[in-house]
């Protein structure tokens, strides 16, 4: 066979069964390779959109997906989507062409960069295939490292000389060893250090939902009372009404959870990653002393005082600890019930605003309409906090809010991965006009594949983030404002339907109106009060 039939066949017997991406004339072999497979193949508008396709691929099944582009511009634009799934610890496999391998060695070469060294900052692995006879392993160990904790992105690099060489081989099986338990002698100093504490907190991060470990988290927080608060990428462990569900933790201004870590004598960090927040927030001055329970170590430099380690498998580990506790309650504390209170009534209240409609009103309107098999993909910007601050989910990975490297685009390219995926359910995409048009010409992917999505985009003229931003470290703030096209004409053409809000009431009414393939809601939204908090006192009055 040829070398790329061989890399194809070595992808499919690693369990990738989905490639996103582009395709070029160094990577003509290995498509003619993937059109006799069963691999399904789905061609993209931007490599940039096929890696977020990928990434939320990986999100959703736990699983990686490939994305693929040709050598030289096509690799580079692969490489913030790439990035993000490494930050974010999502499985993915990023394949690359490459000139002929007699080029490699020149000083020049057009459009040759050296793209192992490209992608080995912001992957777990970056190899470029050489010899025939290295494709069955190379393919089966990237594909291993990027699902081992905590799994990332790895990049294959396949020259065109070699994809089109005739090569001998057999692809080799995936082993993914069976994730280790945490030692029995272990369990007990943790249990002890546990048991001393009188207000201790879970802090769920994103690796709870990535090991299936979110009904092992609730069963432990409802047989003990301890409360449970979830970094952005962890949301839906517990449901919004749940008296121990503090929602998250994690805005950049004074927020009512901080009353809570203020109190609290113990943080039980289960599942985080530092990436999504740094544990200083969580344990200021390292004062807090930490109960870690992951599949990895704590971070020897993350700032904090780790008093217990458990390394392992979480649900097993979360299992023991919901056996050695059975004993033991903690009552809810008076900062509990008032935190848990003050968040209820922000969420509930009516904000209202002047100049568009308020992040609070938009996210309430869309919570209430959801239901429990529906997917919400969150874009990034200053909608991001707001939809982390107020949209709650019913389940487990209903809400996927991008948080490690927080790369703008990801909104409209994740859901059409999410839609192609879905059984059941609606799929929407929450995205600001400063990252529609950044990937907006997949829109014709989404309409060419028969998805059924709707985005919903929040218009503010200008990077609101970024306005806030500068006018709080610096006072003012440089001209951030642009125009936007009529999204009216820019929806149909591209075969979509596009509806105007401007009320909570029309926005409910799309929401609840017969379902359309894809639907475009575009919708006036003022941050003006939502950003003045100084103190959750203001946050709570905006």
């Amino acid at each position: 066979m040829t070398g790329a039939e061989l890399f194809v066949a070595s992808l499919r017997a690693a369990g990738i069964d989905t490639l996103y991406g582009v395709p070029g004339e160094e990577n003509a072999a290995m498509m003619l390779a993937l059109e006799a497979s069963d691999v399904d193949v789905v061609l993209t508008r931007h490599e940039q959109a096929a890696a977020f396709m990928a990434s939320v691929h990986g999100r959703i099944l736990g699983r990686p997906a490939g994305c693929f582009a040709t050598l030289g511009p096509g690799a580079t634009n692969l490489v913030t989507g790439v990035a993000d799934a490494t930050l974010d610890h999502v499985p993915l496999v990023a394949i690359t062409a490459q000139g002929s391998r007699a080029r490699l060695g020149r000083s020049e070469s057009h459009q040759v960069i050296d793209l192992e060294a490209l992608f080995e900052p912001v992957t777990k692995l970056s190899q470029l295939l050489i010899h025939g006879d290295d494709i069955p392993g190379a393919v089966a160990e990237a594909v291993r490292v990027a699902r081992t904790p905590r799994p990332g992105a790895v990049h294959l690099c396949l020259p065109e000389d070699l994809a089109d060489a005739e090569v001998s081989g057999e692809p080799l099986p995936l082993k993914i060893p069976a994730p280790s338990i945490v030692a029995p002698g272990q369990i007990a100093p943790a249990l002890n250090a546990l048991g001393r504490s009188r207000f201790p907190v879970i802090v769920a991060g994103a690796g709870v939902l990535r090991s299936g470990a979110s009904s092992e988290l609730a069963r432990l927080a409802e047989q003990t009372g301890i409360p449970v608060v979830s970094t952005f990428m962890a949301k839906g462990i517990l449901p919004p009404e749940h008296p121990l569900n503090l929602h998250c933790v994690g805005q950049p201004f004074d927020d009512h959870i901080d009353a809570v870590f203020d109190a609290c004598d113990l943080v039980i960090a289960v599942g985080f990653d530092p990436v999504e927040l740094s544990p200083e927030v969580l344990t200021p001055d390292a004062a807090t002393p930490v109960f870690h329970i992951a599949e990895v170590p704590a971070a020897a430099d993350a700032g904090w005082n780790v008093v217990a380690d458990l390394v392992g498998d979480i649900s097993a580990t979360l299992r023991a600890i919901v056996a050695g506790t059975k004993a033991k309650t903690w009552e809810m504390s008076e900062t509990v019930t008032d935190v848990r209170a003050a968040i209820t009534k922000q969420r509930s209240a009516e904000h209202g605003a002047e100049d568009g409609l308020h992040p609070a009103d938009i996210l309430r309107v869309i919570e209430a309409s959801l239901d429990r098999a529906d997917t919400v993909i969150s874009g990034v910007g200053t909608h991001k906090m707001e939809i982390a601050r107020y949209l709650a989910a019913e389940r487990p990975g209903q809400v996927i809010i991008p948080n490690g490297l927080a790369g703008m685009g990801l909104a409209l390219p994740g859901a059409i991965a999410a839609a192609r995926l879905a059984e059941e359910g609606r799929t929407f995409a929450i995205c600001g006009d400063g990252e529609f048009l950044m990937n907006v010409q997949d829109m014709e992917t989404a309409k060419r594949l028969g998805l059924s999505i709707m985005v919903l985009l929040w218009e503010d003229c200008g990077y609101g983030l970024i306005e806030a931003k500068q006018k709080a470290d610096k006072g003012t703030h440089t001209e951030l404002s642009f125009g936007n096209p009529d999204w009216d004409m820019l929806a149909r053409s591209f075969g979509w339907e596009h509806t105007r809000v401007s009320s909570a009431d029309e926005l409910e009414d799309a929401l609840a109106g017969e379902a359309r393939k894809l639907h475009l809601v575009s919708l006036p939204v003022s941050y003006a009060q939502a950003l003045k908090r100084d103190d959750p006192e203001k946050s709570a009055a905006a």
